[in-house]
């Protein structure tokens, strides 16, 4: 029996693109988190993640270039977390789910959506490069919790006369406004606040629907 060790087969050039790239935008989240987004610089990044500074400008071309991968990248990995939560459930279940799904998140994945966060607020500077990236973000956010809305109003679930693109919104912007004080306050009871905004969802969508199970008006 030979002694000689295993010859590892070699990466082909596709997995060595990927590989540097998950490397580079997992450097780009930790300096995000550290230093901020003036604080990350494609010289930093490339330390970080092992390679040369021309390696970063080479794939990404700039600084904004980079910013715009990582943002795209997590928010690729939200979005394929929240599909497979909520799976083939509509109306009031989905939002419910994707709720537990934020929660999840936060407690499994807390440094990808600082990153992710972080990136969304700062691209309200009208001069942030990347600000086409998180538009198209937030829109199919709210196109996702919109089409599972008014498949609960073609369900009979919730009133027809609800506004789904309104109510989508609302959806959106709670959940944003949360993730925003959890950032800020390190230590809010976000567990607590998870559940006052599941049990929210039902109170709101079917308030004024007798047969939605919510209060009726």
């Amino acid at each position: 029996m030979s002694g000689a060790a295993p010859v590892r087969a070699r990466r082909t050039q596709l997995e060595r693109t990927a590989l540097s790239d998950r490397k580079l935008a997992e450097a780009a989240i930790s300096l995000l988190i550290e230093r901020g987004i003036s604080g990350t610089t494609l010289i930093a990044i490339g330390e970080r993640a092992g390679y040369s500074r021309g390696l970063v400008t080479h794939r990404f071309g700039s600084k904004a270039g980079l910013l715009a991968h990582v943002h795209d990248a997590i928010a690729a990995h939200w979005i394929e977390w929240v599909q497979s939560r909520v799976g083939d459930a509509t109306g009031v279940q989905a939002l419910e789910r994707v709720v537990d799904a934020l929660y999840e998140f936060i407690v499994e994945a807390p440094d990808e959506l600082r990153a992710l966060y972080l990136l969304r607020y700062a691209s309200i500077d009208p001069a942030a490069e990347y600000r086409a990236n998180v538009a198209k973000f937030n829109k199919a956010q709210r196109r996702d919790a919109q089409s599972w809305i008014e498949a609960g109003k073609a369900a009979g679930e919730l009133s027809p006369a609800l506004d789904a693109h309104i109510a989508a919104e609302l959806f959106c912007a709670s959940a944003d406004g949360l993730i925003y004080r959890w950032m800020v306050i390190p230590s809010l009871p976000v567990r607590e606040l998870h559940d006052q905004l599941r049990d929210g969802i039902r109170d709101s969508l079917c308030a004024a629907h007798p047969g939605g199970g919510g209060k009726q008006s």
